[in-house]
């Protein structure tokens, strides 16, 4: 299988993207629109209690975060590097995997501006007022 990918991926440099150049600023850009930090903020403080991949991605999609919408997968790889950095911890239990915040993410949690909301702001999801 992972011949066939890196087969796959010579294929594609050679054809689809060979004359595609992707530079710093098109990667800013892309960072930018899909606000991958903010997601980050917003994922780790959903993890003051462990939720499970799905509980997170409903949570997202009530709070109305639209660019996750058919890219689900990108909360499991943002998971996957929190938890690389020592921010989350993951524990399976009844066949489900839970994450939650470790002492790490706490403090990162805390240090963040993002997240000094209210305590009703954090359950409707909203900011209550502009600073």
């Amino acid at each position: 299988m992972d011949e066939r990918l890196k087969n796959m991926k010579k294929a594609m440099d050679r054809s689809a993207f060979s004359c595609t150049k992707f530079t710093e600023q098109h990667k800013e850009n892309v960072h930018r629109q899909l606000n991958i930090d903010e997601l980050k903020t917003i994922i780790l403080s959903l993890l003051v209690d462990p939720k499970s991949g799905i509980e997170i991605t409903q949570l997202l999609h009530v709070r109305g975060i639209q660019h996750i919408v058919g890219n689900e997968g990108m909360i499991y790889s943002i998971l996957h590097e929190q938890v690389s950095d020592g921010f989350v911890g993951a524990n399976w239990s009844d066949g489900v995997k839970r994450y939650e915040l470790t002492k790490h993410g706490k403090k990162q949690l805390q240090q963040n501006e993002y997240v000094k909301l209210t305590l009703k702001e954090r359950l409707l999801g909203v900011r209550m007022h502009v600073e």
